[in-house]
């Protein structure tokens, strides 16, 4: 298979519900995790936040995990043309 065909198959995959679901999930507590730590301070105090940061903080987890959970299924599964065929 070559390198478009794989991308467009981790493409295809990578907004299944298992794998958006769990990325959801990761992204909600990772980005609330570094929130508190990039924010914390600000919102104690009443301070002004940045809120494109605490949207990043929160998507870049979402991505990361959306990445890593397609790659995965997709190294589960092989060279095949969809997750879903091994469920």
């Amino acid at each position: 298979m070559g390198r478009l065909s794989v991308a467009m198959v981790l493409a295809k995959n990578a907004l299944t519900p298992p794998i958006v679901l769990d990325a959801i999930k990761t992204g909600l507590f990772v980005g609330l995790i570094l929130n508190l730590i990039n924010h914390g301070e600000a919102l104690v105090n009443g301070e002004a936040i940045s809120w494109g940061n605490v949207l990043l903080d929160f998507i870049v987890p979402f991505c990361v995990s959306a990445y890593s959970g397609t790659r995965g299924a997709y190294s589960t599964c092989g060279s095949g043309s969809s997750f879903n065929e091994q469920e």
